[in-house]
C-alpha cells in the first residue's frame, strides 16, 4: 500500500489554538478539517491522540482554527507540527491575536472559534464534530494546500541535504553550491571551473 498516494487528496493546512485550564496557550498544525454543515455551521476536525493540544481540547471543548496562507514559513509549520505545547510555548514567537481568550494567527486567511459537540475515536486520532461559534476573514492571500506543504517539506529536506553534504571536485577543489541537489544534476554536467565531468566529484 502506497500511503503517499493519500497526499494527493486536496485539503488545507491549519493551526489550532487552545488554552489550558491554567491559562497556558497551546496549538498544533493539522491538515484534516472538513466543513460538514453551513446552517448551522459545523466542522469536523481530526487531531492526533499524542498531541498535547488534542488533550487540552478534550478537556476545554473550545479552540480556534487558523487557515494558513500560502507563504507560511516552514519554521512555523515545524514549530506547531513537530514540537509539543507541553514543553514549549509556541505562541510566544508567533504573531497572534486573542479572541474569547483563545489564540489565533495574525496573518491567517480566515479564522474560526469551534466548540466540540461530539467525539469519535479512531486508532490514533480523535475526530471532533464541532459547532462554529464565530468565523471571520483575514488576509487576502491564497490558502496553503497540503500539496504545497509537502513541496515545502521536500525543499527544506533538500536544503538540509545540500548544507550537510559537500561535493568537491577532485581536480580543482571546486565545491558545488547550486540550487539543484548534486545527485539530481544531469550526467553531462561538468565542473564550472575546470570542465571535468560529474564523476570526478566526491562527497565530503
Amino acid at each position: 500500500m502506497d500511503i503517499t498516494a493519500l497526499f494527493k487528496i486536496s485539503h488545507g493546512v491549519y493551526l489550532t489554538g487552545a488554552k489550558e485550564e491554567n491559562g497556558h496557550l497551546v496549538g498544533s498544525c493539522i491538515d484534516a478539517v472538513m466543513v460538514v454543515e453551513t446552517a448551522p455551521c459545523q466542522i469536523a476536525v481530526s487531531l492526533s491522540k499524542k498531541s498535547w493540544t488534542c488533550q487540552t481540547i478534550l478537556k476545554t471543548k473550545l479552540f480556534t482554527l487558523s487557515i494558513l496562507p500560502e507563504d507560511t514559513s516552514f519554521d512555523l509549520i515545524h514549530r506547531f507540527g513537530f514540537i509539543s505545547s507541553q514543553t514549549e510555548n509556541k505562541w510566544d514567537n508567533t504573531p497572534h491575536e486573542i479572541r474569547n481568550g483563545l489564540p489565533y494567527l495574525t496573518n491567517a486567511v480566515a479564522c474560526l472559534i469551534a466548540q466540540t459537540k461530539t467525539i469519535t475515536e479512531t486508532n490514533n486520532h480523535f475526530v471532533f464534530l464541532c459547532d462554529v461559534l464565530d468565523v471571520w476573514a483575514g488576509t487576502m492571500k491564497q490558502p496553503l494546500t497540503y500539496a504545497d506543504y509537502q513541496q515545502k517539506t521536500k525543499q527544506q529536506e533538500r536544503r538540509k541535504t545540500m548544507t550537510e553534504k559537500k561535493w568537491v571536485c577532485t581536480i580543482c577543489g571546486y565545491v558545488y553550491d547550486g540550487n539543484v541537489p548534486f545527485e539530481e544534476l544531469p550526467d553531462d554536467w561538468v565542473c564550472p571551473v575546470c570542465g571535468e565531468p560529474k564523476s570526478v566529484f566526491v562527497q565530503e
